[in-house]
């Protein structure tokens, strides 16, 4: 393997700049911008060859960061050697993929399925509970609409109807007199037998409307439904 070797410590402006890695005019801009004093040029006025190893030094001195982004980054700030024309520098490739490689697909995660949620004790002592509490709260309510007399019981409810049947069908037959007599004077016809027929008609009335209740509380008994609202 060939060794590389150190720079020449005299170079022309244009070697220098080469081995600085920027262009002639930077080297002209370094003189100017005093980057590059007398003593790094073998002349006075900065004339002649660059001495290197003092120019390199005032170089990495004296150039601000501005400078050197303008120049580029790459700037050489040390008198190591330029590799030579049969040694080209090594070139960084961009990590592109292959033409053959197919691309990594990306395969969705399987989710578990929910697993059933078990009746344990405790739920079944909540729901008992909860329960219960729903039956307190309606005795509660229906204690209170007692109080209040917005609720009576049915048995009570059923001999107050039973109590007021009875008193209407009193007052009407103890108005078939009276009728009678209305009758009888309007149409000219005995009050007696105006009242026989009136009080005849009457009983067939009662029997057939007791008949039909008796046949509507059989159906009744037969067939009873309870609903409760739950709150």
């Amino acid at each position: 393997m060939e060794t590389m070797q150190p720079a020449q410590e005299h170079q022309t402006q244009a070697d220098f700049a080469r081995h600085m890695g920027v262009s002639r005019a930077a080297v002209s801009q370094w003189k100017s911008r005093d980057i590059l004093r007398d003593d790094a040029f073998t002349q006075p006025g900065k004339k002649g060859k660059v001495v290197v190893s003092v120019a390199v030094e005032q170089v990495r001195r004296n150039r601000d960061i501005g400078q050197a982004l303008g120049n580029g980054i790459e700037t050489r700030t040390s008198t190591d050697a330029e590799p030579s024309a049969d040694q080209p520098a090594e070139e960084v490739q961009p990590d592109f993929p292959m033409a053959d490689e197919a691309p990594v697909q990306v395969q969705p995660t399987a989710v578990p399925p929910a697993k059933p949620k078990v009746d344990t004790v405790e739920d079944q002592l909540k729901r008992a509970k909860l329960e219960q509490q729903l039956r307190t709260n309606r005795i509660q309510a229906s204690e209170e609409a007692l109080r209040q007399g917005m609720l009576v019981a049915a048995d009570d409810a059923r001999e107050q109807m039973t109590r007021v049947a009875s008193m209407m069908l009193q007052i009407f037959e103890g108005s078939l007199p009276d009728l009678g007599a209305a009758i009888s004077a309007q149409f000219d016809i005995p009050q007696r037998d105006v009242l026989h027929l009136l009080r005849s008609e009457f009983k067939k009335v009662r029997a057939t409307a007791a008949m039909k209740e008796r046949a509507r509380a059989d159906a009744a008994s037969k067939e009873r439904v309870a609903s409760i609202e739950v709150d």
